[in-house]
């Protein structure tokens, strides 16, 4: 049982009490429905008294003849009436305000505290976390614990001291008969919390499975094509139904056991609903009550019943919110990168050097071991080299998107991990291999590479990446929008838009990944030029698989396992006959040296 109240440290009342730690920025607005509520539950208890003068009236008259009092008979009435209708004025206003600020304020603040945490998280978590577990806890798991707020309000509002208030009120009419309705509360609660705590499990299970789902859809989607391409649709729903079936299972047997609740408290109210009318027909007749303060006191024990049904529920509830609380919280309680505060990277002149650096992603699998490397300013560098063989992790290494194990990267001398992120990666222009566009239109695609840029800067990257015309002739030109999977423009214009942003961020380092991978030759050999001219006087490092991209770089380094196994020109890698001229015959087997 303990495993199933306590998970990676945070316990079922830790959760809870964090939860009403972080309604503290609401807690006017949880006032005013208090006060509200108990308004309401106030004037809800005065009902049964005039209900139950009325019911003496009409007692009276039927069984004595006494003449009754109409016009008081009336106003007590009207009275009534407009308790309840207040009463359920104020009722509504509590709901509504706690809809507003548990909506606008609670889960919008959460939500936003989870989209910051995302810049803090580090590199490793976001490559071995699926995306739609993120997608989970900061959308379903959310609005979960918004309505946790709901119940809590409930338990401890509605419920608690609306019977706190009821109990005083039915000990002071009649004893004997409150005695027998308190007798039974003891007993409901035991059985809510009993099954609570057993449905606390399931719930658990239930979040995860949802987490998965939202995992394969979001899997579905961004790999459509492929799914389409290799015919695995049915695999990949059979893949569906299992979770579907797990998140079900979990469901049924968390609401299954959670609805017991509402039945257990019934039976036990009806029970008390026997105890009082035997006990108050013995009353009435031994002359110790009249009718109405019977009538009155059943009506009150109805009001008792709804408070206490509030609690049982509510507990059963709770467990379900704590389980999505519990997701949330490991999630912005979770690793975050060491970070300094931006200091502005001032005047680079380029140099780069790796010293001693090891490196892999996981412990057991060693990736770059002792690499040394040294890239003087305005040199360009190739990097080449078989596939796995560390190409992309030096990059992964320059830009911070992970820190070595052992050794340093320095910049102008600098160790980079005494900088902030942000410092570094504002020396760096990047073209990666696996494009990225982000909704909106293609001008605000090219716009994201400098902040405040004008229009004629934007325009003229998007020439200098010769994809000026392309841009021209959509239909809204440089304000056409992209959609959601960018599949209105091609591979290859996806790629010349986001070397148009390097183009405009203008930065001190250059790293292109691929950077011409998605264009035909033609395009090739047209930014080409342009990118040697970007590329002057500045430092640069070319990952590329075609080696003709690389002839003319300054110097190559040819890496495999981890490790510069060759450095030089074009020429003096040819001459070598080594790994490089391995790799440049087998593109180009008919090339003569």
């Amino acid at each position: 049982m303990k495993k199933n109240t306590k998970r990676n440290g945070f316990s079922s009342i830790k959760v809870i009490l964090r939860i009403l730690k972080d309604s503290l920025g609401i807690g006017h607005w949880l006032l005013l429905a208090t006060v509200l509520s108990i308004g309401s539950a106030y004037l809800a208890m005065t009902a049964p008294e005039i209900l139950g003068n009325m019911t003496n009236q009409i007692y009276d008259f039927l069984d004595a003849g006494i003449v009754m009092d109409s016009p008081l008979f009336f106003r007590r009435m009207i009275i009534l009436v407009a308790i309840y209708l207040i009463s359920a004025l104020l009722g509504a206003l509590t709901k509504g305000v706690m809809n507003y600020s548990v909506s606008s304020f609670f889960t919008c603040k959460l939500r936003v505290k989870m989209s910051e945490k995302i810049a803090k998280i580090p590199i490793k978590v976001v490559d071995s976390t699926p995306n739609g577990e993120f997608i989970s806890r900061m959308t379903n798991d959310v609005s979960m614990m918004g309505g946790s707020i709901h119940d809590i309000f409930g338990v401890v509002i509605n419920g608690v001291i609306q019977l706190g208030m009821i109990s005083m009120i039915i000990f002071r009419e009649e004893p004997v008969m409150a005695l027998a309705v308190i007798l039974f509360v003891p007993l409901s609660l035991i059985l809510s919390a009993l099954l609570a705590s057993k449905s606390e499990k399931h719930f658990n299970e239930f979040r995860v499975q949802s987490g998965k789902l939202y995992s394969i859809c979001e899997e579905n989607l961004a790999c459509f094509d492929a799914v389409k391409i290799f015919s695995i649709e049915k695999s990949q729903n059979e893949k569906y139904k299992k979770v579907t079936k797990k998140y079900a299972e979990y469901s049924s047997k968390g609401y299954f056991v959670s609805g017991l609740v509402s039945p257990i408290v019934g039976l036990i109210n009806n029970l008390s609903y026997v105890a009082i009318c035997v006990i108050g027909s013995y009353l009435v007749i031994h002359g110790r009550v009249n009718v109405g303060s019977l009538v009155a006191f059943i009506m009150y024990t109805k009001l008792f019943s709804g408070p206490l049904e509030s609690i049982a529920n509510g507990m059963s509830m709770i467990q379900s919110t704590i389980a999505s609380a519990r997701r949330v919280y490991e999630y912005l309680d979770g690793e975050e990168m060491e970070e300094h505060e931006p200091e502005g990277v001032g005047t680079v002149r380029g140099e780069v050097e790796l010293i001693d650096v090891c490196f892999s992603y996981t412990d057991d699998k060693p990736l770059i071991e002792h690499l040394n490397l040294r890239v003087k300013p305005g040199e360009k560098v190739a990097i080449v080299g078989p596939t796995g063989g560390g190409k992309t992790t030096i990059v992964n290494l320059l830009m911070r998107f992970y820190d070595p194990k052992s050794g340093k990267v320095l910049v102008d001398g600098r160790d980079i991990t005494s900088m902030s992120r942000t410092d570094v990666r504002e020396m760096f222009g990047m073209v990666l291999q696996d494009t990225m566009l982000f909704s909106g239109s293609v001008y605000d695609n090219i716009a994201y590479g400098k902040e405040g840029a004008t229009r004629d800067e934007v325009m003229q990257a998007a020439k200098k990446a010769h994809i000026d015309r392309f841009i021209d002739a959509l239909p809204d030109g440089y304000d056409t929008e992209i959609n959601e999977d960018s599949t209105n423009i091609s591979a290859g214009q996806k790629q010349l838009l986001t070397i148009a942003r390097a183009y405009l961020s203008d930065r001190p380092i250059l790293i292109l990944d691929e950077a011409t991978s998605n264009v035909d030759t033609r395009t090739e050999l047209l930014i080409q030029q342009t990118m040697d001219d970007l590329m002057k006087d500045r430092t640069a490092f070319v990952i590329a698989h075609r080696l003709s991209t690389v002839e003319n770089a300054d110097v190559i380094l040819v890496v495999d396992n981890g490790h510069v196994v060759e450095q030089g020109t074009h020429a003096d890698l040819l001459a070598r006959k080594g790994l490089y001229s391995k790799i440049y015959n087998s593109q180009y087997p008919k090339t003569k040296m």
